[in-house]
């Protein structure tokens, strides 16, 4: 558990340089105005909300919340607590990976909006396709692994 949780806290670190430097370059690049600060809104606090949530998941890993549950017997629901991160810690690897995913979208936006194409080079095309894929299939089988690891808890 503990080599899932430092590859996600690699994941999510990677993830939040990425953030900070595609931001800092939006800012430095972008012209001045109201358009610029209405972009840099809906293109930065996405990403940051993303990062910041995952990284509240990683240092409180017990504290998810509840699930409502219908109880037949009693007629009412309840609240049953759970743990967002499952006993074996694959979903480290699964959130630091989603959190990956989601700037390097974001990244290329930036890049688009910048115009500067990410698609203009045949190397940079395959690497956005290896490297989103790869990230897809991680996610998957980290979550199957944790669904496993729940159901056999």
């Amino acid at each position: 558990m503990d080599r899932r949780r430092i590859i996600g806290i690699v994941l999510l670190v990677l993830a939040a340089v990425v953030c900070l430097v595609s931001n800092v370059w939006f800012i430095i690049k972008m012209p001045t105005g109201g358009v610029k600060i209405a972009h840099l809104l809906l293109r930065t606090l996405p990403e940051v909300v993303i990062i910041a949530l995952v990284a509240y998941v990683f240092t409180h890993p017990n504290t998810a919340g509840a699930k409502a549950h219908l109880s037949l017997r009693e007629r009412r629901i309840k609240l049953m607590p759970f743990d967002s991160i499952d006993p074996n810690g694959y979903r480290f690897v699964s959130y630091g990976a989603v959190a990956m995913l989601v700037t390097i979208a974001f990244t290329v936006d930036i890049l688009k909006l910048l115009g500067i194409s990410p698609f203009a080079n045949t190397y940079s095309v395959l690497a956005i396709i290896v490297f989103g894929l790869a990230t897809i299939t991680v996610v998957i089988w980290t979550e199957v692994k944790a669904i496993l690891a729940e159901m056999k808890s």
